[in-house]
């Protein structure tokens, strides 16, 4: 069985999507409750945001995903503090998850040889 790579990171966006839906479902589950969470609420929200930024740019410029990447890692990081403990970890784990198969993605590279240049 020959195994071949994708032409863009596709594991690797879902993730990173499903860490933005697992930050963002706690605070915006009540939306009229969001000013009594405070600053950790907020922020969960905004991490969320720009970690569903990521998985966006991961889908439509697969070419720069080292940095949606180390983006997502970071973002997952910073939730840890600032956003009930990353998700209550799970999505923490899940940025980092996404992140590192952003990383480790490849692009496709085409294995023939170039066409002669010239007659």
């Amino acid at each position: 069985m020959r195994l071949t790579k994708r032409p863009r990171p596709t594991a690797a966006g879902v993730v990173v999507a499903l860490a933005a839906v697992e930050l963002g479902a706690f605070p915006l589950g009540r939306p009229s409750m969001l000013g009594l969470q405070g600053f950790s609420g907020t922020s969960a929200v905004l991490l969320a945001a720009a970690l569903l930024g990521c998985a966006v740019h991961l889908w439509t410029r697969p070419a720069s995903a080292a940095w949606s990447g180390a983006t997502a890692i970071f973002l997952g990081l910073l939730s840890y503090p600032l956003a009930n403990l990353g998700g209550f970890l799970i999505g923490m784990l899940l940025a980092l998850l996404g992140g590192s198969l952003a990383l480790a993605w490849q692009p496709v590279q085409d294995d023939a040889p170039p066409a002669p240049a010239g007659g």
